[in-house]
C-alpha cells in the first residue's frame, strides 16, 4: 500500500540497501512505478526495518535452527519480529463504504461545480453478527466503484440542473435501493456526508471464528517458533489505517486488541504482538461533512503493544517508538492511497494551484511548473481534471492586466513529493502593459 511518499520510499531503500536482497527492492520499484498496481508489496516490512537499522543495527532474516528467517532481528535485545500487512485491494474488499465515499467525493469535485450539501442514505440487510441482528450496507462490488460513481456523477449534473433546487436520486445496488440527496445552500464548498450511524462495520470473518489477524498471527509461527531459548518473539499486525484485521464486531470496541491478547494466551511460542495503524490527525467532528475541496488531513504511525506481561509491554513499545522516530511521517491513509493509486498511478502528485492571499498571490506544485517548463500544455497541467477554469484563468488575467510577478518563494514539502513554488503579482507595470497618461492629465484638451 503506496502510504508513503516517493521520497520516503527513496530513503527507506537506501537504509536498507546491503542488508537486503536487490531482488527485494527491485520488486517493490516494480510495483510503485506500474500503473495500476493495487498492492505494493513489502512497503511495511521494508518501513519498519529501516527504522530499527536507524535506531537499533537491526538485522535482516537471520536464518534459524529450522532453516526459517524471521524478518527482523534486534541483536543487542535478542527479539525476533515478523511483519505481517494486509493489501488495501483486501481493505477495500472489506471496508467498501469508506472507498465508495471517498471516490464519490473526487467525482463531485472532478465533474460537479457546485456549492451545495450531498447526502448518502445507503441501503442495507438485516445480517446476524456475533449473535446480534444488525444492518449491514449493501454496495456494489469494489472492483466498479470507480466506474459507478463517475456515472452517478455524470447523472447528477444531468438531473441537477442548476443545482438551485433540492432534489433526490435513486440508484440499485444488489436489489437495494441507495438515496441520494442534494440541498443547495453553502457558497463556499461542496460538502458530502453518509448514514454510517446506522450501520455495524461490514466485514467478512466472525470474531469467534476466525479472523485475518488470526491467519496471520498462525503464518508467523513456523518462523519464530524455532528462536533461540531466552529470546522474545513477536508479529507486527501493519493495517494501514483501519481495523481491517477483525472486520469489526457489532457494538464492541477495539475487538482486534482482544483477539491478540487471547492468542497470545494461548500460544507459547509467541510473547507479544504489535498493533501499527496509519491514523489521521482531523477533527472528528468534521468526519460526518467534511469539506472536500478543503481536505488536506495529516497522518501518523500509530502503534499499541499487547505482550505477556508488562515488562515485555514497556521494552517493546519503547523500542518501536525509537524506531519510529527515526522515520517520516506517512501522507495518506488506506483509502485515500489506494483511491489516488487507481486515479493516477503515481503515488500522490498534485497537479493544479490555486490562490493563498485575494488576486495577488498564488500557489503551484514544483512539479507542475517543471512540466511547464518542459513543455507541457501549461492549462491541462495548472487546471488539472476539472471542467471549468481556475488557476490558468486566474494567471492569464493577471498578465492581460499588464502585471507582473514581482517575488517567487520556493516551499519545502518533504517528506511529501510536492514541493511548492509561491508567486507574487505586483500592481499594474509599464513593461508589460500600454503607456499612460496619469489619470489627471487625462482630461487635459491640450
Amino acid at each position: 500500500m503506496l502510504i508513503f511518499s516517493r521520497r520516503t520510499l527513496q530513503s527507506v531503500i537506501d537504509t536498507v540497501s546491503g542488508h537486503t536482497p536487490d531482488s527485494q527492492l527491485r520488486s517493490l520499484i516494480n510495483a510503485v512505478e506500474k500503473p495500476n498496481k493495487n498492492g505494493i508489496p513489502g512497503v511495511w516490512e521494508l518501513y519498519l526495518l529501516a527504522g530499527h537499522i536507524l535506531a537499533h543495527n537491526a538485522k535482516v532474516e537471520p536464518t534459524l535452527a529450522n532453516g526459517k528467517k524471521p524478518d527482523i532481528l534486534l541483536p543487542e535485545h535478542l527479539i525476533y519480529a515478523d511483519v505481517k500487512a494486509i493489501s488495501d485491494d483486501q481493505a477495500h474488499h472489506d471496508y467498501p463504504i469508506e472507498f465508495f465515499i471517498e471516490t464519490f467525493s473526487d467525482q463531485i469535485l472532478r465533474r460537479l461545480p457546485v456549492m451545495g450539501n450531498f447526502q448518502v442514505d445507503f441501503g442495507s440487510r438485516k445480517a446476524s453478527i456475533d449473535g446480534q441482528l444488525v444492518s449491514v450496507p449493501v454496495l456494489p462490488p469494489k472492483a466498479d466503484i470507480a466506474q459507478i460513481t463517475k456515472q452517478i456523477a455524470l447523472d447528477l449534473r444531468l438531473q441537477g440542473g442548476d443545482f438551485k433546487r433540492p432534489f433526490e436520486y435513486l440508484i440499485v445496488f444488489d436489489g437495494v435501493p441507495t438515496k441520494i440527496s442534494f440541498t443547495p445552500g453553502r457558497h463556499d464548498f461542496p460538502t458530502l456526508g453518509w448514514n454510517s450511524a446506522h450501520f455495524t462495520t461490514h466485514r467478512r470473518h466472525d470474531r469467534e471464528v476466525d479472523s485475518v489477524a488470526k491467519s496471520a498471527l498462525d503464518g508467523a509461527r513456523p518462523q519464530l517458533e524455532s528462536s533461540p531459548e531466552g529470546s522474545l518473539r513477536g508479529v507486527y499486525l501493519c493495517d494501514g489505517g483501519t481495523e481491517l484485521w477483525t472486520k469489526g464486531a457489532a457494538h464492541k470496541t477495539f475487538p482486534i486488541h482482544d483477539i491478540v491478547r487471547r492468542y497470545i494466551a494461548s500460544s507459547s511460542w509467541l510473547d507479544f504482538v504489535v498493533l501499527f495503524s496509519v491514523e489521521q490527525e482531523r477533527d472528528p467532528t468534521d468526519r460526518m461533512a467534511p469539506s472536500l475541496r478543503s481536505r488536506r488531513a495529516t497522518y501518523r504511525v500509530s502503534h499499541s503493544v499487547m505482550a505477556r506481561d508488562e515488562a515485555i509491554r514497556d521494552k517493546v513499545y519503547r523500542l518501536v517508538r525509537e524506531a519510529l522516530a527515526k522515520l517520516d511521517s506517512p501522507l495518506q491513509n488506506i483509502e485515500s492511497a489506494y483511491l489516488n493509486r487507481m486515479n493516477t498511478a503515481t503515488s500522490i502528485g498534485f497537479r493544479g494551484g490555486w490562490t493563498t492571499m485575494g488576486d495577488d498571490k498564488f500557489r503551484i506544485p514544483a512539479r507542475s511548473l517543471g512540466e511547464i517548463l518542459a513543455g507541457g500544455n501549461a492549462r491541462s497541467i495548472l487546471d488539472g481534471d476539472e471542467d471549468r477554469l481556475w488557476i490558468s484563468e486566474r494567471l492569464a488575467q493577471c498578465h492581460r492586466d499588464g502585471r507582473m510577478i514581482v517575488k517567487t518563494e520556493l516551499v519545502s514539502g518533504r517528506p511529501s513529493d510536492d514541493d511548492w513554488i509561491d508567486i507574487t503579482f505586483g500592481p499594474k507595470d509599464a513593461a508589460v502593459s500600454p503607456l499612460e497618461l496619469p489619470a489627471s492629465k487625462k482630461k487635459d484638451p491640450s
